[in-house]
C-alpha cells in the first residue's frame, strides 16, 4: 500500500535555519502537496498522491519513502541478479514496485548496479498518461544521467545493463550520453538552492534565533556514496557536477567573521569547528556533505563558496581546514578574541569605543 512521505524536522534544512529557502521538494512535487514553513514542511494529505519525488528531491532524506530506501531495494534484489522495478501507476508487475521511478535515487541505483544486478525500469510508458505528469519523467531522466556519471567513475567503470522500457525510446547502459537539455531539468526543478549559493538572491543576515540546534547525522544515500567509492584510496574521483548527486565542495574567500553559524547549521557534521586555547579553525569534511546549501544560505559576509562549479569530488577525502586564525586576549576586558588584522583591543570594546565617539566626538 502507498503511503504519503514520512518527515523528520530535525534534518530539514528549513528547520535549521528558519530563514532557508530551499523549496526542493516542493518545487519537485507534481500535486502541489508541500506547504513550506519556517520550521520545515507540512505534506498535504488530500493532495498527496505518494510519488515520493519530494523525497528523492530531499538531500538531507527529511522526507522519506519506505518503498524506495536504499536498504528496501537493496533486500528486494537479495542475491538475484536481475531485477525488474516497476512503477504502481503502470500496474506492470515487477521484482518491487515502486511509487514512481523518478523517485530512485542514482545513488541507489548505482549501489544494485555494483552488486552487478542487471536492472530494467518498467513504466515509462505511461509516464504521459499519469498523474504524476512531467516531473516524473523530468527526474526519471536526470537521476539515470546522475547513474551514469557514478558508474562511469567507479574503476574498473560498472557495465551492468540499465534499461529504461518505454515505447518511445530505450536507454540502456552509456546514460551519460543524455542530451544537455536532459542534464537540466532537474536543475530547473530543484535548483532555486544553487542560486542561493550563486549569489543570485541576497538574503538578510541571519540572527542566532534563526538557528535550531539538532544532532547532526549522515543520510542513508550517502552513506552509500561513500562506499562506492571507498576502495579508490586518496586520489580524488572528480565527475561532472549535478543536482542529484549528493556530494559538494566549498572554500572560504577573505572575510569570514568567524560567527559559527555554517557550523551551527549544517545537518550532516560537514562542517567542523576546531578550538584550541590558540587557534579558532574551521574544518570541511567532504564525505559527510550533501549539497543541500544552507551553510552558504546563513553565511553573513557570503564568503562560502564552491570550490569548483563543474566538477565536485564524489569520493571520500582527508578534512580540509577553510581557515585558521589565532586567538588572542583583549587588553581592556580579558575576553578572547578571534582576529586577523591585530590589534589588543576585541570588536566589543572597539565597538564601544566608536559609539563613544559618534556620541561625544
Amino acid at each position: 500500500m502507498l503511503v504519503a512521505p514520512g518527515f523528520h524536522a530535525e534534518r530539514c534544512v528549513r528547520y535549521r535555519y528558519s530563514y532557508s529557502e530551499c523549496s526542493r521538494c516542493a518545487d519537485a512535487c507534481p500535486h502541489e502537496a508541500i506547504r513550506l514553513f519556517d520550521a520545515g514542511v507540512e505534506v498535504l494529505a488530500e493532495r498527496c498522491r505518494h510519488c515520493g519525488l519530494c523525497a528523492s528531491a530531499c538531500q538531507t532524506e527529511a522526507l522519506n519513502q519506505i518503498g524506495v530506501s536504499a536498504d528496501h531495494l537493496l533486500k528486494m534484489a537479495g542475491k538475484s541478479k536481475r531485477m525488474t522495478i516497476a512503477c504502481a501507476p503502470s500496474e506492470l508487475a515487477g521484482t518491487v514496485v515502486v511509487p514512481c521511478l523518478g523517485a530512485l535515487h542514482p545513488a541507489v541505483l548505482a549501489e544494485l548496479s555494483r552488486q552487478d544486478i542487471a536492472l530494467e525500469l518498467a513504466g515509462a510508458e505511461h509516464c504521459a498518461e499519469c498523474a504524476h505528469a512531467g516531473k516524473g519523467i523530468d527526474m526519471i531522466h536526470s537521476n539515470l544521467a546522475a547513474h551514469g556519471i557514478l558508474c562511469a567513475a567507479l574503476e574498473p567503470p560498472i557495465t551492468a545493463a540499465l534499461s529504461l522500457r518505454s515505447a518511445q525510446a530505450e536507454e540502456s547502459g552509456g546514460h551519460e550520453k543524455l542530451d544537455a537539455s536532459r542534464r537540466s531539468l532537474f536543475h530547473r526543478i530543484v535548483g532555486r538552492g544553487m542560486d542561493v549559493v550563486s549569489g543570485k538572491f541576497e538574503s538578510a543576515p541571519a540572527p542566532l534565533r534563526a538557528i535550531r540546534a539538532a544532532a547532526p547525522f549522515l543520510p542513508e544515500r550517502k552513506v552509500i556514496l561513500n562506499k562506492l567509492y571507498a576502495a579508490a584510496g586518496e586520489g580524488a574521483v572528480t565527475v561532472a557536477r549535478h543536482d542529484a548527486l549528493p556530494a559538494d565542495d566549498w572554500q572560504i574567500v577573505r572575510g569570514c567573521t568567524y560567527c559559527e553559524a555554517c557550523v551551527r547549521v549544517c545537518p550532516t557534521g560537514a562542517l567542523q569547528l576546531l578550538e584550541s586555547n590558540a587557534a579558532w579553525r574551521l574544518a570541511f569534511l567532504n564525505d559527510r556533505c550533501v549539497a543541500c546549501d544552507v551553510c552558504a544560505e546563513v553565511c553573513q559576509p557570503k564568503v562560502l563558496c564552491q570550490v569548483n562549479a563543474e566538477e565536485v569530488i564524489i569520493n571520500r577525502q582527508k578534512g580540509r581546514l577553510l581557515a585558521a586564525v589565532g586567538k588572542r586576549r583583549c587588553t581592556r576586558c580579558d575576553r578572547v578574541f578571534v582576529s586577523e588584522s591585530g590589534g589588543d583591543i576585541c570588536p566589543v570594546c572597539g565597538g564601544d569605543d566608536d559609539d563613544f565617539a559618534s556620541i561625544f566626538g
